[in-house]
C-alpha cells in the first residue's frame, strides 16, 4: 500500500514538472515570436545608417535599446509614426529616451573632384598656421 502511495506521489511530481516545463516553453515561444515581429518591423522602417546606429545602440545598451524598439513598434502600430525613419530621426529618438549612442560621423568636403574628410582639412590648416 505504501508503495502505491509513493508511486502515485512520484508520478504526480513528474506530472507537475512536465506541466511546468510545457508552460515555460509555450511562454518562451510567444515572446520570441513578438520579438521577431518587433525587430522585423523596426528594421523595415530604418535606412542603412539607421540600422548601423541601432546596432551600435544594441552593443552598448541592449536592454534600453530593446525598450526603445518596443516604444517605436507601439508608435507605428498606433499610427503615430508612418513611413521610413532615417538615421538622424532614430538618433534623436534614442537620445530623447536617454540612450546616449556614440556615432562617429565623418564630414567629407568636396572641392571639385577632390573629396577630403573635414578632419584632414583642419589638420592641414592647423599645420600651416603653426609654420
Amino acid at each position: 500500500m505504501s508503495e502505491d502511495r509513493d508511486l502515485e506521489r512520484i508520478l504526480e511530481e513528474k506530472r507537475k514538472r512536465l506541466l511546468n516545463r510545457l508552460a515555460k516553453t509555450s511562454e518562451a515561444d510567444k515572446p520570441q515570436k513578438s520579438v521577431d515581429d518587433v525587430d522585423r518591423l523596426v528594421l523595415s522602417l530604418l535606412d542603412e545608417k539607421g540600422r548601423e546606429i541601432l546596432s551600435l545602440a544594441e552593443q552598448d545598451f541592449p536592454v534600453e535599446t530593446r525598450r526603445a524598439k518596443l516604444v517605436l513598434y507601439a508608435l507605428v502600430k498606433k499610427g503615430f509614426v508612418t513611413g521610413p525613419v532615417d538615421a538622424g530621426d532614430l538618433y534623436r529618438f534614442l537620445r530623447y529616451l536617454g540612450i546616449p549612442v556614440r556615432y562617429e560621423a565623418r564630414i567629407v568636403v568636396a572641392d571639385g573632384k577632390n573629396r577630403k574628410p573635414l578632419s584632414e582639412i583642419l589638420s592641414e590648416r592647423m599645420a600651416e598656421l603653426e609654420e
